[in-house]
């Protein structure tokens, strides 16, 4: 599960960092062409209202896309999937260091578990839903290994059964008094 984990963390990482950046790289070449153009054509064109106009309504343009990259937070959201891809490659790595070790010299299971539980809730602090499609490529890529599904906790919420202690009955309905 860990790495699966860390593989959409991963996935996800990749995709919105090439959003942000790809948003982010637009806007600047396409402001830096258009003041180019603007000093240029406003040099040689005697109506430079118009060209003028033509160039503020392209950067009033590049404002607005800057604006949507921003609140669609790609740039946060990519840095958030790429500590929890990091972290859940740190879980993956501490679990296959006690299993290729002998099990007489491997840390006490419980003390082991402990650790491991603190890093997993570590990992899942940002709370960064692994997209829909990210889950099924990696189902896809994933399942051919025996008895694989994607793990439970993968950005959606889902019940959790809750253990009840069985009713004992009272121990004097089982004493005969004779």
């Amino acid at each position: 599960e860990a790495k699966c984990f860390e593989w959409m963390h991963s996935e996800a990482y990749s995709r919105y960092t090439k959003r942000a950046t790809g948003m982010t790289i637009g806007a600047n070449i396409t402001i830096s062409l258009s003041g180019i153009a603007n000093r240029v054509l406003g040099a040689t064109v005697p109506d430079t209202i118009t060209t003028s106009m033509i160039f503020g309504c392209i950067s009033i343009g590049i404002g607005i896309v800057s604006m949507i990259r921003e609140q669609f937070g790609w740039t946060e959201l990519a840095n958030n999937y790429k500590v929890s891809a990091k972290q859940w490659s740190e879980i993956s790595r501490k679990m296959q260091e006690q299993l290729v070790i002998p099990p007489s010299s491997r840390k006490d299971c419980a003390t082991f578990l402990k650790y491991v539980k603190q890093d997993m809730t570590l990992a899942s602090e940002h709370n960064s839903k692994i997209p829909r499609d990210i889950r099924q490529q990696c189902f896809e890529k994933f399942n051919l290994i025996q008895n694989f599904n994607i793990p439970d906790i993968c950005g959606q919420i889902e019940h959790t059964a809750i253990y009840v202690e069985p009713k004992m009955e009272p121990l004097l309905n089982h004493i005969s008094v004779t």
